[in-house]
């Protein structure tokens, strides 16, 4: 399981620009982006390369910061990978509270990182499963 940033943003311009511009002056990767937007507000959810010095950083800047455990698993990039990663996660009862990708049209991998109600359970059904699960942000 790796560690997952989330941050709460205002809707409106400059807002996200903000949050990059502080992590690209801290030497911040991100790795993997996704955002959730509403009304007034959004929440933005990042993988980065220290999500430690993130989770710091954005706080001590007032933000609205959260940081919790995600799982990541590869994929094949293509049709019907995402699918059978659901199946099993399906199969045991789990419910998955939010999900994201990205992909490499290089390499034709695929990541597939979501939050689950029990990440241990999780990943031990995913291997059972035959599924590998990425520990650490270096293997993303």
């Amino acid at each position: 399981m790796i560690d997952q940033i989330a941050v709460v943003v205002k809707n409106r311009p400059g807002s996200l620009r903000r949050i990059t511009r502080l992590l690209a002056e801290e030497d911040i990767n991100c790795l993997c982006i996704s955002t959730y937007d509403a009304p007034d507000f959004g929440i933005l959810r990042m993988i980065v390369d220290d999500p430690d010095k993130c989770y710091k950083l954005l706080e001590d800047h007032g933000e609205l910061v959260m940081k919790d455990r995600v799982i990541a698993v590869p994929m094949e990039d293509q049709a019907g990978a995402m699918d059978g990663i659901l199946e099993t996660v399906e199969e045991a009862n789990i419910n998955i509270d939010c999900m994201y990708s990205y992909s490499s049209s290089r390499s034709r991998s695929a990541v597939l990182i979501f939050r689950a109600e029990d990440i241990e359970e999780t990943e031990s059904v995913l291997a059972k499963k035959g599924y590998e699960v990425i520990r650490d942000v270096r293997g993303l």
